[in-house]
């Protein structure tokens, strides 16, 4: 029997070791290591903790940093973390089921085409590799690790423009080779952090390093160039071939808020939308809570954000033309304005004058390094 889901390889024996010591592997995690002799033979290693045979290194309770005590903070059910044996790269494998996500696999397949990976616009996360275990209804995805969008926060309006440049440049693209995300919202974008760790962090738990031995080192977003930004999860995404208007169906995605995809009074009324102008509210609500309502300083933003986030859908810009307005909201500002710090709205006056004061203390005493 293929053990396709947790329950088929979690047996008596691991439910009585994990009762009596909670580090032990629970059972989203006994699935990986029934697949562990599969991957190492595509050239996957999972951390010690999954490998067959593994014995605890701890006798009592232990300690933060006891690497193979580590259990997963990312969805194990889905996700786990691996390293690329032939060059040690630490990458993400997604346990995806093959009958129910032939799209996800094949539209992350088109926008991995090496013509497509050259083009600097295209921010969608490469898939780096896909697995297809033997008579098994699973696959797993290769993707690169990244780190949330927000983790470290962003310190001045530059970051927060770089960041919405590089987002709505990724929509472009994407609209542009056909594609709707569908479900571009807070936990689907996601940044490459390699200049900000240059050590390295560890998959499962991001502010130790790779060995949890101690802290990584980090550095402040204005002392390295601004990470590149990425979508993932394409599983309800949407592709349009030449000539086919972009209209779509269907209401999964994180963000409830979508005017189209409010309840209507005949709930036998097919939801059909233009999915294009879908992703660009999507993006401009997540600008507004992500950004414009959790920070100072980003006023100038309010006028792209109200065009992306219209009720009527035909009055939202294309994912083009709300890049255009966001140069025009940038050209408001003074030439020095676009350096300010960006302060949460939740501080008082106090912190926010000792935050300003040290932000530009920091900033001019450092360089920021080029890419």
């Amino acid at each position: 029997m293929d053990a396709d889901t947790p329950e088929d390889t979690f047996t008596e024996e691991h439910r009585r070791l994990a009762d009596a010591d909670p580090f032990e592997l629970n059972p989203s995690e006994v699935f990986w290591v029934a697949h562990q002799p599969f991957l190492e033979s595509r050239g996957y290693q999972l951390r010690p903790r999954y490998r067959p045979g593994w014995v605890k290194s701890w006798k009592r309770t232990p300690g933060f940093n006891v690497e193979d005590a580590i259990s997963p903070v990312m969805p194990a059910f889905r996700v786990m973390d691996a390293t690329r044996m032939s060059d040690g790269r630490v990458v993400i494998l997604k346990r995806i089921k093959k009958a129910l996500y032939e799209t996800e696999i094949e539209i992350s397949h088109y926008l991995s085409q090496e013509a497509f990976l050259s083009d600097p616009r295209n921010h969608c996360a490469p898939l780096l590799d896909i697995l297809y275990p033997e008579a098994s209804e699973i696959a797993f995805l290769v993707l690169p690790l990244l780190r949330h969008f927000k983790n470290p926060k962003m310190q001045s309006r530059q970051d927060a423009v770089d960041f919405v440049g590089q987002t709505l440049e990724g929509l472009v693209f994407m609209h542009e080779k056909g594609v709707a995300h569908r479900d571009c919202a807070l936990y689907n974008i996601m940044m490459d952090p390699k200049d900000l760790y240059p050590e390295g962090y560890h998959p499962q738990r991001d502010f130790l390093t790779l060995d949890a031995t101690r802290y990584a080192p980090v550095r402040r977003r204005h002392q390295v160039p601004f990470p590149r930004y990425y979508f993932i999860d394409f599983g309800i995404s949407v592709r349009f071939r030449d000539g086919e208007p972009p209209i779509a169906s269907g209401t999964d995605g994180q963000d409830r808020t979508v005017p189209e995809l409010q309840p209507k009074q005949d709930p036998t009324e097919p939801v059909e939308y233009n999915a294009f102008l879908l992703d660009v509210y999507i993006l401009g609500n997540l600008y507004k809570n992500e950004l414009l309502m959790k920070y100072r300083g980003l006023a100038f933003l309010v006028p792209l954000i109200d065009r992306m986030t219209a009720k009527v859908p035909a009055q939202r810009p294309s994912a083009a033309e709300a890049l255009e307005l966001l140069q025009a909201c940038r050209k408001r500002l003074l030439p020095l304005g676009i350096y300010r710090p960006i302060i949460p709205v939740k501080d008082g006056i106090a912190i926010r004058v000792a935050r300003e004061a040290w932000y530009w203390g920091q900033r001019v005493t450092t360089i920021r390094r080029s890419a």
